[in-house]
C-alpha cells in the first residue's frame, strides 16, 4: 500500500498539447492516459505502443556488451575443459537472484557449479581476500560475480595472481579504473554503446545466460528447453529489478512485466513457494514484490542466514522450497520487530540533536544499530525526513552501514567525493553501502554535507512533493480508460503509479473512518453532475475533520477499478486532499 503524504507540495506536470492529442487520437485512448504516457518518456505512437505492449522483440542483442563475446568464449572453455566454476553472489534480492539465475542456467547445461554468498557480519559486501583465497584452495579456475565486483580491484588482481579468471556481471557505479578481470559486463562502463543502461544485476546475468545459450544452440533461435529457461529466468529479473529500485522502463519494463506474468505458473518451485507463503495468488504487482516477496528474500541476509534466498531460488523440489520459504517468513517477522525498534531509535537520535535540522544528508551511527537492517531503516528515515540518510552499525572500532537517497541527489557520487574517509564503499545513485572506522564518522557527516551544499539540492527539500500527471475532471474517468492505465504496470522507479488531481470536488455524503488503527478516510465525491465516486484515503482517518458533506476540496488521487459490488466501477485512491 502506498504511503500518503500529508504536508506535501503538489507539482503538476506540463506537456505539449499537440503531443498529447497525437497520442490520444492515434491510439484512440483517453487524454489522461496519453498525458501519463508522455510523463513516462513516450514521444510518439510507436513508443507508446511499445510501452503499452512491451515485447521480447524490444530487447537488445546480449552481444551488444563489448566484452560479451570474450565472456562467452571463456565460459565455454571452462565447460569444455571441465574447470571448476564459482558463482559469487550477494545477500540482497538482486545478488541472490543473479546467482540463482546462473546456478540454474548451468544446471540446464547439465553442469553443477560452486556458489558463494558473503557473510554480512564477517565479509561485508562483495568480494574479499578470504573468498578469493578459499576459491583458489578449492581449485576454482573461473569466478563469475553477480551484482558485485566492479570496484573490487585488489581482490580481482589477487584472483589473477592465484590463477583464477574473473568475469564480472554487475550494474553498480564504476570507479576511476576497472579491475583486471577477464571480462567486465556492466552497462555503466562509459565505453559501452548499449541502448539501455539501467539493468539490475540479474538483468546483466540474464544477458550473459542468453548469449551463452545462443552460442550453445549455434543459432539465434533457441531450442525449446533454453527458451523455457529464459522465460523462467525473467521472473528472477523481475523481482530483482523491483527490489533494487532500477527504472522500470525500456528493457527493464519488458523483462519485469513478462517475469511477473509468468510467476504464478513458474517451474521454479522456490518462486511458487514464496508466493504461497506471502499470500499472493495470481499475477503479483510491483507492490506485492516490494512489500511481500522482497522482504522475505532479504530477511535471511539481514539476520545471519545469507544463503537462504539463494537456497530457496535454486531449490529442486516444492517440498524443499516450502520449508525454506517458511523459514524466510519466520525470519521476516523477526526482522520487522528489529526494524521497528531501530527506526524509533534513529528517529529519536535525529529529533534530539538540533544540529541535524540544518544537515542536508543525515549521517547517523550507533552501537545498537543492526548491520542487517540499517538499509531498511535508512530508507524509512530518508522518507520520514525527506533527506538522504546513511546509517552505520558500529561494532568496536569499525562500522558497516547503508544509505538511501532521495530524487535529485546521487548518493554514490557524494560518497565517492569522501572516499578517503571510508575503508570501502559501493552502490549507485539511490543506495550505497560502506565500511568506516568510528573515528571517521564525524568527518564523513561533515564532508558529505559539504558535498550536498555544493550540489545545491532542491531548496525546499524538507517538503515532500507529489508529482501529478495532469489536472482532470472526474467526468473523464471511465472503466475502459482506468483499465488501460492499469496496463502501465508494473509501477516503480521511473514508472510511478499514475496520479491525477481534480479541483472543486464536492463531498457528496458524510465522511466515514473505516478499518483498524487510525483508520482510512472513506468519502463519496462528485463534481458537477450526478455521478458520484467512492474515494478512499488509506491511513488518512485522522483527517476526517477536514471534510464534511457539501464541502469542496481538491483531490490528488489514483483511479482504480473495484469489483466489490459484482461489477466493475471506478474508485479513487486519495493520496492527498486540500480545502
Amino acid at each position: 500500500m502506498a504511503e500518503t503524504l500529508i504536508d506535501s507540495a503538489w507539482c503538476v506536470a506540463s506537456q505539449r498539447a499537440a503531443l498529447v492529442h497525437e497520442l490520444s487520437d492515434g491510439l484512440r485512448i483517453p487524454e489522461y492516459v496519453a498525458r501519463a504516457l508522455v510523463n513516462r518518456g513516450v514521444r510518439d505512437t510507436e513508443s507508446a505502443s511499445q510501452f503499452l505492449q512491451p515485447s521480447s522483440l524490444h530487447l537488445e542483442d546480449p552481444f551488444a556488451f563489448r566484452h560479451m563475446e570474450r565472456a562467452v568464449d571463456r565460459i565455454r572453455q571452462a565447460l569444455n575443459d571441465n574447470e571448476k566454476i564459482l558463482i559469487q553472489g550477494d545477500y540482497d534480492v538482486d545478488g541472490s537472484a543473479s546467482a540463482a539465475l546462473l546456478v540454474n542456467f548451468f544446471r540446464v547445461l547439465g553442469r553443477e557449479v560452486d556458489v558463494s554468498i558473503p557473510s554480512r557480519a564477517e565479509d561485508g559486501y562483495g568480494l574479499n581476500e578470504r573468498i578469493i583465497r578459499d576459491a583458489a584452495a578449492a581449485g576454482i579456475k573461473l569466478l563469475i560475480t553477480c551484482d558485485n565486483g566492479t570496484t573490487a580491484n585488489k581482490e580481482i588482481a589477487l584472483a589473477a595472481e592465484l590463477g583464477i579468471d574473473t568475469i564480472i556481471t554487475d550494474h553498480h557505479t564504476v570507479g576511476e579504473t576497472l579491475p583486471p578481470a577477464h571480462s567486465v559486463l556492466n552497462p555503466h562502463i562509459k565505453e559501452e554503446t548499449l541502448k539501455f543502461r539501467d539493468l539490475c544485476g540479474a538483468g546483466v546475468a540474464f544477458k550473459l545466460a542468453w548469449a551463452l545459450l545462443q552460442r550453445v544452440s549455434g543459432q539465434s533461435t533457441l531450442d525449446e528447453p533454453y527458451k523455457d529457461f529464459l522465460a523462467t529466468a525473467q521472473s528472477l529479473v523481475a523481482m530483482a529489478s523491483i527490489a533494487d529500485v532500477v527504472p522500470l522502463t525500456g528493457e527493464n519494463r519488458v523483462l519485469t512485466r513478462s517475469g511477473l506474468r509468468l510467476m504464478p505458473d513458474s517451474p521454479n518451485p522456490g518462486i511458487r513457494a514464496l508466493m504461497e507463503t506471502s499470500g499472493i495468488s495470481g499475477v503479483p504487482s510491483g507492490t506485492d514484490i516490494g512489500f511481500k516477496l522482497a522482504p522475505r528474500l532479504n530477511a535471511g541476509g539481514r539476520l545471519g542466514r545469507e544463503t537462504l534466498a539463494l537456497e530457496l531460488l535454486t531449490a529442486r523440489s516444492y517440498g524443499q522450497a516450502m520449508t525454506l520459504a517458511q523459514e524466510a517468513d519466520t525470519l521476516n517477522k523477526e526482522r520487522q520487530g528489529v526494524d521497528r525498534s531501530l527506526t524509533r531509535l534513529a528517529e529519536d537520535l535525529v529529533k534530539s540533536d538540533a544540529s541535524y535540522e540544518s544537515d542536508r544528508v543525515l549521517v547517523i551511527s550507533h552501537d545498537d544499530f543492526h548491520p542487517g537492517v540499517v538499509g531498511i531503516v535508512a530508507a524509512r528515515i530518508s522518507r520520514r525526513f525527506n533527506k538522504p540518510a546513511v546509517l552505520v552499525a558500529m561494532k568496536g572500532g569499525t562500522g558497516r552501514g547503508s544509505g538511501r537517497s532521495i530524487p535529485g541527489f546521487h548518493l554514490y557520487n557524494a560518497l565517492n567525493d569522501c572516499a578517503g574517509l571510508m575503508n570501502r564503499f559501493g552502490g549507485h545513485e539511490q543506495a550505497a553501502g560502506l565500511e568506516i572506522t568510528r573515528e571517521n564518522m564525524c568527518q564523513l557527516r561533515r564532508a558529505v554535507n559539504e558535498v550536498a551544499d555544493r550540489h545545491v539540492m532542491q531548496a525546499d527539500y524538507a517538503t515532500p512533493t507529489l508529482s501529478i500527471d495532469a489536472r482532470i475532471g472526474l467526468s473523464e474517468l471511465d472503466v475502459g480508460g482506468v483499465r488501460l492505465l492499469a496496463t502501465l504496470e508494473p509501477f516503480g522507479q521511473g514508472n510511478p503509479e499514475p496520479l491525477f488531481m481534480s479541483e472543486d470536488v464536492e463531498v457528496a455524503a458524510p465522511p466515514r473512518v473505516v478499518g483498524r488503527g487510525t483508520g482510512h478516510l472513506s468519502l463519496m465525491v462528485k463534481q458537477g453532475g450526478n455521478v458520484a465516486f467512492k474515494a478512499i484515503g488509506f491511513n488518512m482517518g485522522a483527517r476526517i475533520d477536514e471534510v464534511a458533506k457539501g464541502s469542496k476540496v481538491r483531490l490528488a488521487f489514483t483511479p482504480k477499478i473495484s469489483d466489490f459490488r459484482g461489477y466493475p466501477e471506478v474508485e479513487l485512491e486519495i493520496k492527498d486532499l486540500r480545502r
